[in-house]
């Protein structure tokens, strides 16, 4: 038993605590990771420059990133909730749908990137004749006005069938009883998924909340394909990556956004796990 623990508690220093406490560290350097350049400790210079005109794009960053994060965990668990109540069933169309929302979770980013970028191509995309019969032109995902809402929308697409699981799960849990007394009680269909469907799936809300808040704030790569963090994209997670990685590289620059998006994701994640918690100790008390 001791030596499991010790041997789980080992491999997450390595590939949790000592990682972690690298990027602090090359937070308070100004290493660029190019050869030959000199590093230097710069202490909490990284982390001054931040919104300053030196390293612009960081109250647009967090806005961006805001935005984004309420967009996905709000609509993600709405439409699951829907999708869910719908394909709760046994049914062999049930089980295929089920199939079918599930299917994106196991694509790779790139590959759900360039399947929404070939159909919002703006020139002979799907999306654009759709929208061209009905005298609408855009760029999509070169738009200022359309890019963030597309790419909540793929976002939402490739994570809908987890959380639409987790609440199957949470519906499947209740008690067919409960439904079949309200139902000689004469409850009608919306104030029984008021009153008690949704009350009881307090422990799938909570899983699906939590897993959207800490994946929409931490997510990246789905950005960086789709629009490469332009306009207005350009969240925390893109600004620490390009800001590491683009032409003008410093991996202490962005190992600081890196460490700040780090620790509101903290405050945001837990005390909303925090009132999630309380929330279902209350309903299913």
């Amino acid at each position: 038993m001791w030596g499991g623990l010790l041997l789980g508690l080992a491999v997450y220093a390595l590939f949790g605590v000592l990682p972690a406490a690298g990027n602090l560290l090359v937070s308070l350097t100004n290493y660029s990771g190019l050869a030959g350049s000199s590093t230097s400790f710069t202490w909490l210079a990284n982390y001054q420059a931040l919104g300053t005109t030196e390293r612009p794009g960081f109250e647009a960053g967090l806005v961006a990133t805001v935005v984004f994060v309420l967009g996905v965990t709000i609509l993600q668990n709405a439409f699951a909730l829907l999708v869910a109540h719908r394909l709760v069933g046994d049914g062999k169309v049930a089980g295929l749908l089920r199939v079918l929302v599930f299917l994106p979770i196991v694509l790779g980013v790139t590959i759900v990137g360039l399947i929404w970028i070939l159909i919002f191509n703006p020139s002979e995309g799907p999306a654009a004749s759709a929208f061209g019969a009905l005298g609408i032109h855009s760029s999509f995902f070169g738009s200022d006005g359309a890019a963030m809402p597309l790419v909540i929308g793929v976002q939402i697409w490739q994570n809908l069938g987890f959380s639409t699981l987790v609440f199957i799960g949470g519906l499947r849990a209740i008690n067919p009883e409960i439904y079949e007394a309200a139902s000689l009680d004469g409850v009608r269909p919306w104030r029984r998924l008021r009153r008690i469907t949704f009350p009881l799936l307090a422990p799938a809300v909570t899983v699906n909340i939590l897993l959207a808040l800490v994946g929409s704030f931490t997510t990246y790569n789905l950005i960086y394909v789709l629009t490469d963090g332009l306009y207005g994209t350009d969240t925390l997670g893109m600004l620490a990556f390009n800001a590491a990685f683009g032409p003008s590289a410093n991996l202490g620059y962005g190992a600081a956004v890196s460490i700040v998006l780090f620790a509101m994701t903290l405050i945001v994640a837990i005390p909303a796990m925090t009132w999630l918690r309380w929330r279902e100790r209350r309903l299913l008390a």
